[in-house]
């Protein structure tokens, strides 16, 4: 999560988005009073040349490591602090007028994606990645509407779509006045081995499933099921 008061905007990040890519990238644009909970990845440069350097772990993070940022704590913020919670640490007059931003991604994409994700995490083996899929769906811990809305209403004035990452990165970093590198960063991406589209790996009761939790990103951002 960011709250930039030195660029006017609040970042709310959700899971198995490219969030943390649009973190890093948004964060290096902030001042040292801004709060930023993304304290283990460094980056280096100016502008478009900026680049990114990420310890081992930000790709393959054990239990252990997980849980140790998830104690960091910034003022009372952290890295996946859904809006709801963030609101009321907020002056509400700086909430009014900051943009709110958010990265979001097909939901079928997300599930797919946080199932590959810790399963590689824990360990464990391929043959057991139905099993552990099926598991995931059905938590719906990927669904991105309870972090980015308030009693139900959507607190959000820009999305980000993970699949038009940098041109939405790019208008994004216009409106605000943030320089976008050319090259962006990439985290947590080499957990997935299966690369065909999500509708392809997810059966229909597990669609049904994810659609279920997922409904308000499917009617408001549009994603076809």
């Amino acid at each position: 999560m960011i709250v930039s008061y030195s660029r006017n905007f609040i970042f709310i990040k959700t899971k198995k988005t490219a969030g943390s890519t649009v973190e890093a990238v948004l964060a290096a644009s902030c001042s040292k009073d801004d709060i930023v909970t993304f304290p283990s990845v460094k980056y280096v440069g100016l502008g478009t040349d900026l680049t990114f350097t990420a310890p081992d772990d930000e790709e393959r993070p054990g239990e252990r490591i997980r849980k140790e940022r998830e104690k960091r704590r910034d003022g009372g913020f952290y890295s996946h602090m859904p809006a709801d919670e963030a609101y009321p640490k907020i002056d509400p007059a700086f909430w009014s007028s900051a943009t709110k931003l958010t990265v979001e991604r097909h939901p079928y994409e997300k599930a797919v994606s946080q199932a590959y994700f810790r399963i590689s995490t824990k360990n464990r083996f391929q043959k057991e990645f139905p099993a552990f899929l099926d598991d995931v769906v059905r938590r719906g811990e990927y669904a991105g509407f309870p972090r980015w809305s308030i009693d139900g209403k959507v607190v959000i004035d820009e999305f980000i779509r993970q699949e038009n990452l940098k041109a939405d990165l790019d208008r994004v970093g216009a409106l605000l006045g943030i320089s976008i590198p050319a090259l962006l960063p990439q985290f947590k991406s080499k957990s997935r081995i299966d690369h065909r589209p999500a509708s392809e790996i997810l059966n229909d009761a597990q669609k049904l499933i994810v659609y279920e939790h997922c409904r308000e990103e499917f009617d408001i951002l549009g994603y076809e099921r």
